[in-house]
């Protein structure tokens, strides 16, 4: 089927046209048309891919069943104890304030507050950008295991710190780093998962830092209690520095367990990814992730701003149209 999506929001009609608009153009009674120049040719999402089509529903669907069971298995211990590396990373300053590291490094209390909220300063700085990468890396098994080696190693040289402003560093761009993954996780998990698997594996995901909480006061009374003045380094140097290793550690072994995404998957089978996808163009109606070569960075920030559900500059009488994503 060919065209482009149009939709006029002063009748809520949407009809496809089968040629391009140029850019610009302008209709009675004022109203703006936003659009671009190319045509889309879209495949039928009810037709199956050539490795489905000689198998039954029954087939087809225990074939689903299979392939989530192995997706499951693989991806969602990685990403909860990630998770849980990523809580413990960023919150285990309070427990290093209250093994010494104020007096030590002679913080006042509105300094020690201001090294625990710089954090979420880079965190917000990087969030959305983070995503442009992710989505045009497409490889997220490399992604994050360089993300998550990187936050490690700045959690860990937090505890070679001598000073506020070394403090203030650290954690700007422990937050920065660790932004990266939260946000990229949920747009990761949506690549796999339709919008009714999806609320699932995200409160399993969830579960990572309910677990963090339970496990951080313990695993920071051991380290602190057990390592005070070992090797002439003070027991909140050692708690930064040894879960900043773990971390560094487990980020070894994720491009070898998680997958990537459903096309990109080398150890997937070509039927397998096949069905992996086209279950997710029929949950959404289109084709959703066309390969890295054709992802621009700005691409998915271009389409955000110009969406009329976002847009505020997009009033009643304008007509939108786009030809290779629907907003409705």
């Amino acid at each position: 089927m060919q065209g482009i999506l149009t939709r006029k929001t002063d009748n809520n009609d949407s009809t496809a046209e089968p040629r391009g608009i140029d850019d610009g153009a302008s209709i009675a009674g004022g109203a703006t048309l936003r659009t671009t120049t190319s045509i889309v040719s879209r495949r039928d999402i009810n037709e199956r891919p050539p490795l489905l089509k000689g198998l039954s529903d029954e087939e087809i669907e225990e074939l689903e069943i299979k392939l989530k069971r192995r997706i499951d298995l693989r991806l969602l211990p990685m990403i909860i104890l990630i998770y849980i590396m990523n809580y413990l990373d960023r919150n285990n300053i309070p427990a290093a304030q209250v093994a010494g590291m104020g007096d030590e490094l002679g913080l006042t209390s509105s300094q020690f507050n201001t090294a625990v909220s710089i954090l979420f300063v880079g965190y917000i700085l990087m969030q959305v950008p983070s995503n442009l990468f992710l989505d045009k890396i497409g490889r997220p098994s490399i992604y994050f295991t360089v993300v998550m080696m990187v936050w490690g190693a700045i959690s860990g040289a937090t505890g070679a710190v001598q000073n506020y402003s070394g403090l203030l560093v650290c954690r700007f761009f422990l937050g920065f780093i660790e932004a990266s993954y939260f946000p990229g996780c949920l747009f990761y998990l949506s690549s796999w998962y339709t919008r009714k698997e999806l609320s699932l594996r995200t409160a399993i995901l969830y579960s990572g830092s309910l677990i963090s909480g339970a496990v951080s006061g313990l695993i920071s009374a051991g380290i602190t209690d057990g390592l005070d003045g070992k090797a002439g380094i003070s027991a909140w140097r050692w708690l930064f520095i040894l879960e900043g290793s773990i971390t560094v550690f487990i980020a070894f072994f994720i491009w070898i367990v998680i997958p990537d995404f459903p096309k990109t998957t080398k150890w997937l089978s070509e039927q397998e990814r096949q069905l992996a996808c086209w279950r997710l163009e029929r949950d959404i109606g289109e084709e959703d992730w066309s390969g890295s070569e054709a992802q621009k960075v700005f691409h998915g920030l271009k389409l955000a701003f110009t969406d009329i559900k976002i847009d505020p500059s997009l009033d009643d009488s304008t007509i939108y149209t786009r030809n290779d994503r629907r907003a409705w």
